[in-house]
């Protein structure tokens, strides 16, 4: 049962920090003034915040042997009100599967986050996970499913190729912990046309060779700050000032506080080290340019 599933002593502080720096927090609409905007729209804050705990456990335990993810979902009504576990993007030769095969984590319902696959399974966390996190976990971690992936060639998923996506989701969920005004997007989509008179920052940090719909990068906006983290955590594409991107690379990848605290310079975070990423950066490979906002 459950009792057999190992869970890393990090979650469950996370998931305590999450509870102490959310818990008191109201949920957000989406502005009637600029319904475009997602910003902090959300059903319930506390679990969106569990909800990013969760998910990086999930990755931690599947992603490497079983290709699964954990995207967050925004609703054009609701704000960031699910997550999907899914291998439909972290594995080729499971593209064909539906989005929300493997489950979904629902964050507007009753003792939010709530963990369903199809009509089979519903798995209320909100209340375990304040009483006892590492029992949530565990739970979820026993509930998700995880088959075998199919036979092939998987020399070009994700899931061989980032190694080291798991611990960079975890950087990335530490920070939405402690930061609760920190968003994190992994649906993107790259404009090859310019809008607004500049090409969208990853499309001229890759050389114009990413386009359209991407799953490869965490886009992180705090504020008017924003940065794109790519999943596999070997590049790193921020605005240094406003309309000037810059894009560098290896990243402290075997040090995750290190990686945080690179990304806390970025992105302007309080409790950020001294140094800046101008500094930090220096013999790192960029590019630089102007470009325009977020997708």
């Amino acid at each position: 049962m459950s009792a057999s599933v190992v869970v890393e002593p990090h979650f469950v502080e996370q998931m305590q920090r999450a509870i102490e720096r959310y818990r008191d927090l109201e949920p957000q609409s989406i502005p009637v003034d600029d319904p475009e905007t997602p910003e902090l729209a959300m059903p319930n804050r506390l679990a969106y915040a569990l909800g990013w705990v969760l998910a990086s456990a999930v990755v931690g335990s599947r992603f490497p042997t079983a290709a699964i993810d954990v995207l967050p979902v925004y609703h054009p009504e609701h704000g960031w009100d699910r997550f999907l576990v899914t291998r439909r993007v972290s594995c080729a030769l499971h593209s064909d599967e539906p989005a929300d095969s493997r489950g979904v984590l629902w964050l507007g319902e009753e003792d939010a986050p709530v963990f369903t696959v199809g009509q089979s399974v519903r798995l209320p966390l909100g209340t375990l996970c304040r009483t006892e996190p590492a029992e949530a976990i565990r739970r979820l971690l026993y509930a998700v499913p995880a088959p075998r992936l199919r036979q092939g060639d998987h020399s070009r998923c994700a899931h061989t190729r980032a190694e080291a996506y798991p611990t960079v989701h975890r950087v990335v969920t530490d920070l939405i912990v402690d930061y609760p005004g920190l968003i994190a997007a992994r649906e993107l989509f790259i404009d090859d046309q310019q809008v607004d008179g500049a090409y969208h920052p990853l499309y001229l940090a890759t050389g114009a060779k990413l386009e359209g719909w991407t799953y490869e990068y965490f886009q992180l906006v705090y504020g008017d700050q924003i940065a794109f983290l790519r999943a596999d955590g070997k590049l790193l594409t921020y605005e240094r000032e406003p309309g000037t991107w810059r894009t560098v690379g290896e990243l402290p990848l075997a040090d995750p506080a290190a990686l945080r605290a690179r990304l806390c310079e970025v992105l302007r975070l309080g409790g950020a080290s001294e140094a800046t990423p101008e500094a930090q950066g220096e013999g790192e490979p960029e590019e630089s340019g102007t470009a325009s906002g977020t997708s």
